[in-house]
């Protein structure tokens, strides 16, 4: 059986009801720049002697041969293992490409590749020179190691509470209108492939008073698989201290009255796990997520996946992989969880996500203008509610004053247009040594260690007081 066919067969188990979608002939994310011929992708023949005409002469079409044999589950009676010859097709092509400086395209290959060949150095390296977080790869489980660590993890207990619901184009909670002030939060000491690797109880209720004493009332949370689940090949196998982390963190945040959107698939991985093919562990994983959360009302929303439209636009994968998955995955997590409200986060193409979604979330870095732009071509799309969930101003090459002043009239732009609120990127400028991969630490300083409402020692900057008017908790 297929990898195609074992996700189908899943989404059909856990939903009793989803017609499986017909792969697109080429699922490499990966496309000639001139016109090729046309394969016939029924033909085992036919592609066997694609590989053979092809092979180091024009790798697309090589590749695309070789995803075809691998849909069949025919090999040619190749004497290399398809899976090395996939590995090798890939890494050879991204070799190329990153040549010619296509770097989003040379990205996609080294990434494929390593979903063939998870420990495939390089793949990795190549990966690395382009400055692509690349995670160790999860182990394989031993026999009965999977089912001893998914006893470890006990289950959760839900807080009490009313969930968050859409009603005449708004959000409610507790019967009342909902308006959404939030912020991307990472804890200050531990963002990005850090979050939920430690946990440190004081100094993140420390952190969760600061924003709430602002009069935030929303949390997007951005979680990577490869932190908290192991043994990819058994699927979703949970790492209990990750998920004590995470239940802990669930539970003080909804202890402060915050409400938690949670994104399900942050960047790094679709980069190291090819999401759109929808492997059968990330099936598994998003399902074991939303099972495990699907009675806790301090979750507002499941955030499917963040900048999925830049993952097409750029040409790592295309528009029709993208929003099939979206779909797909939509509908996977309304059947596990019928309480949550589910959007996804895009940037440019928010538009596309409407009929996956329940509300729109965009994300926002530019001047008002094309803010004030941006909504207005939302708004005359849908009836849904809207959310600007995430925007910002780093203090990097501005001071302080510009960044509350680029954010007094961004909220002031969603306030005017009764959107159903905002979020802000993010909490805290991140310290140099927080953000970096050992060996290479500190990392260079950079626009990205500057966005926070609160510097480095948790000392609030100016914009605070613009949150604190608009929330009105001053």
């Amino acid at each position: 059986m297929t990898a195609k066919s074992i996700v189908l067969v899943l989404i059909l188990a856990v939903l009793a009801a989803c017609a499986p979608v017909s792969p697109p002939e080429n699922t490499s994310g990966l496309h000639a720049v001139t016109p090729v011929p046309t394969l016939d992708m029924s033909s085992v023949d036919s592609l066997c002697q694609a590989v053979d005409d092809y092979w180091e002469r024009n790798w697309p079409l090589a590749i695309q041969a070789l995803e075809g044999l691998r849909a069949l589950d025919a090999d040619c009676g190749l004497d290399t293992p398809l899976v090395d010859r996939l590995y090798s097709a890939y890494v050879t092509y991204g070799g190329l490409l990153e040549g010619r400086n296509r770097q989003d395209e040379a990205i996609a290959a080294y990434s494929t590749a390593l979903n063939y060949n998870a420990q495939g150095p390089e793949a990795a390296d190549g990966l690395r020179r382009l400055s692509v977080y690349t995670p160790p790869a999860p182990p394989d489980c031993a026999s009965g190691q999977a089912t001893s660590a998914q006893s470890l993890v006990p289950a959760y207990t839900p807080t009490t509470g009313d969930f968050v619901a859409v009603k005449e184009g708004g959000l409610i909670a507790n019967g009342q209108p909902f308006p959404v002030y939030g912020v991307v939060y990472y804890p200050l000491d531990t963002p990005y492939e850090r979050f939920l690797t430690t946990y440190d109880a004081d100094t993140i209720n420390q952190e969760l008073d600061l924003m709430h004493e602002a009069g935030l009332n929303t949390l997007r949370i951005r979680l990577r698989h490869d932190v908290l689940f192991t043994c990819k090949s058994n699927g979703a196998v949970p790492v209990p201290d990750a998920f004590a982390r995470l239940d802990a963190f669930i539970q003080a945040a909804a202890g402060k009255g915050f409400r938690l959107i949670l994104t399900l698939n942050d960047t790094p991985d679709a980069v190291a796990d090819a999401l759109y093919s929808n492997p059968r562990h990330t099936v598994e994983q998003i399902v074991y997520l939303a099972t495990r959360y699907r009675n806790e009302p301090a979750l507002l929303a499941w955030d499917l996946r963040e900048g999925g439209d830049t993952d097409y636009l750029q040409g790592s994968a295309t528009q029709r992989d993208v929003l099939e998955w979206l779909i797909e995955t939509a509908v996977l997590v309304r059947r596990v969880d019928t309480h949550h409200l589910i959007t996804a986060t895009w940037s440019e193409d928010a538009e596309a996500t409407l009929p996956a979604v329940d509300f729109l979330s965009f994300s926002y870095f530019g001047d008002v203008a094309g803010l004030r732009q941006r909504i207005a071509l939302l708004t005359a799309a849908t009836d849904k509610p809207i959310l600007l969930s995430a925007t910002g101003t780093s203090t990097y090459e501005s001071d302080e004053r510009a960044q509350a002043d680029a954010l007094r009239q961004a909220l002031d732009a969603v306030e005017r247009n009764t959107l159903a609120g905002w979020l802000v990127w993010t909490a805290f400028d991140f310290p140099l040594a927080t953000t970096c991969i050992e060996p290479d630490c500190p990392s260079p300083d950079s626009p990205e260690h500057h966005f926070g409402l609160w510097n480095t020692s948790r000392f609030p900057k100016l914009a605070v007081e613009v949150i604190q008017m608009e929330t009105g908790a001053n």
